[in-house]
């Protein structure tokens, strides 16, 4: 939220790509859209990747044409 501030958006205007239980948690509760990419030595506690609209499994999944449809669906 604070990086939200920083930039003069709303955090609903923002798409957090987290890896840890803490980030997602923290990016959903501010309401941004999270896409997940978990840490495969530290992976996320149950439940928290439940909370992320979408989970790839490393960076290279992650596509503008993911971003763009995520954001089309608010």
């Amino acid at each position: 939220m604070e990086t939200a501030s920083r930039l003069g958006v709303e955090p609903a205007a923002c798409i957090a790509i987290e890896d840890s239980t803490n980030g997602i948690r923290s990016a959903h509760a501010a309401g941004m859209t999270v896409i997940a990419v978990p840490n495969q030595d530290f992976p996320p506690e149950d439940g928290a990747l439940d909370l992320a609209d979408q989970t790839v499994k490393s960076l290279t999944e992650l596509t503008p044409e993911m971003v763009r449809a995520l954001r089309s669906t608010e």
